[in-house]
């Protein structure tokens, strides 16, 4: 019986399911294979960009009975795997039971827990014997009840920040400014309480980046995050621009925090603080691509460089290349708001736009439509309503051309609002 060769990718984050089209097509132009999309629940799109698409849970008490099942259908199918893509945080689990169980480049289920559980990565950080020179830990402590969150925020100078144990996207991350605040952001976290609750420091005055990496080669991101209570990311910078010292450090921090968790992972996504003090600290590591189209980012700064191709190459074959990718400019992404809570009445045509303000277009894209519900207050990534992709190679005039574009279309959007219906007078 003839066998066909396929790559499995285990599940996605929110709204990347445009991203398995390009991994499905390097899988096809590279190894001749198809693309097999795991997903704990199927969506509507998930059958046009994968060749075929099967629903187990990603749970980490379900990993093994996910195996069982997924490994039946590849060999009841005559499929034969050449490589596992874990491509979400949920997904890291199972892809390194199924990349240890067929012997294929990955890393082993107990490493990935540390990357799945934010609380085991704080063990593995406080419990290294070394650590880079300017690098500090984070204080961090699982959270199981609201009398302790108060009583941490408490320790904690009445300041803290909180964030489910197992989340991406931004999901759950706020920031508790008093005591005051504890209910109603216990209350908030209620989905995600089964999966854990952790508390750490708030680290202030503090800038942002990523250390990504992809089968040997890295760079940093530059990271701007919203003000005010929830903490999402706005806009991406590839690469950042940095000193050479301050370059090193945030390297220097984001190696120490793959090497915790693990030395032969193919991808990942470390978030690092830059304290005003000029230390680091991490905020989490995630073992699989960042998300916000960083590495398209990263294909459009860097000269001859397409991360998702390493990728690939990395998961079938185990390729690594060290040298670290050259700029030829600078990419970023920013997300565009709504200006105000109701339904989506009216978007501005954002090409034109453009072309008044004399900003040369990459890509734009709004993710809501017309007469859908939408918020000004953003909680995580699924509260845009699009975003807006530019390049230049100078790193000042892209930074003003995000902002003014982004102002441009935020001030012509027109939201018809919810209002609570008038009561009869009585």
């Amino acid at each position: 019986m003839n066998t066909t060769s396929c790559v499995v990718v285990v599940g996605y984050n929110g709204n990347r399911v445009h991203d398995i089209q390009k991994l499905r097509e390097l899988c096809k132009t590279l190894y001749n294979a198809r693309l097999i999309l795991l997903v704990e629940k199927i969506q509507p799109d998930d059958d046009q960009v994968a060749d075929h698409v099967c629903s187990t849970s990603l749970a980490p008490e379900d990993v093994t009975e996910s195996l069982e099942l997924v490994a039946g259908c590849l060999s009841a199918d005559h499929w034969k795997l050449i490589g596992v893509l874990p491509f979400s945080d949920r997904g890291v689990l199972l892809g390194a039971a199924l990349a240890s169980h067929y012997g294929l480049p990955g890393i082993t289920p107990a490493e990935a827990r540390a990357g799945l559980d934010k609380q085991i990565f704080r063990k593995l950080e406080a419990a290294a014997e070394r650590s880079p020179e300017d690098y500090r830990p984070v204080f961090s402590v699982r959270i199981e009840s609201l009398a302790e969150l108060r009583q941490r925020v408490v320790e904690q100078g009445g300041k803290a920040f909180i964030k489910p144990a197992c989340e991406g996207a931004s999901r759950g991350c706020r920031v508790i400014h008093h005591p005051s605040e504890c209910d109603e952001a216990w209350q908030a976290l209620k989905p995600y309480r089964e999966g854990g609750i952790v508390l750490e420091e708030l680290i202030q005055n503090a800038r942002e980046y990523s250390w990504d990496y992809v089968a040997g080669s890295t760079w940093v991101t530059e990271k701007t995050t919203t003000e005010g209570a929830y903490r999402a990311e706005i806009q991406q910078v590839v690469p950042a621009p940095l000193a050479a010292d301050v370059q090193a450090r945030l390297a220097a921090a984001g190696r120490h925090m793959s090497g915790l968790v693990s030395q032969v992972n193919g991808a990942y996504h470390n978030e690092v603080f830059l304290r005003s003090d000029g230390l680091t600290s991490a905020v989490e590591t995630n073992m699989r691509p960042g998300g916000m189209h960083i590495w398209d980012l990263a294909r459009l700064a860097f000269v001859d460089f397409d991360p998702w191709e390493r990728w690939v190459r990395w998961a079938v074959e185990g390729k690594t290349d060290p040298r670290d990718p050259v700029a030829r400019g600078y990419c970023g992404i920013r997300l565009v708001r709504a200006p105000a809570g109701g339904l989506l009445r009216y978007v501005p045509d954002i090409e034109s736009l453009a072309r008044d303000l004399n900003i040369e277009l990459v890509e734009a894209v709004y993710t809501k439509r017309l007469s859908d519900s939408v918020t000004a207050l953003v909680k995580d990534n699924t509260s845009f309503i699009g975003h807006i992709v530019l390049f230049s190679e100078d790193y000042a005039q892209l930074s003003d051309n995000l902002l003014r574009l982004a102002d441009a279309i935020e001030s012509r959007v027109e939201v018809t609002s919810l209002a609570a219906p008038a009561r009869a007078a009585g």
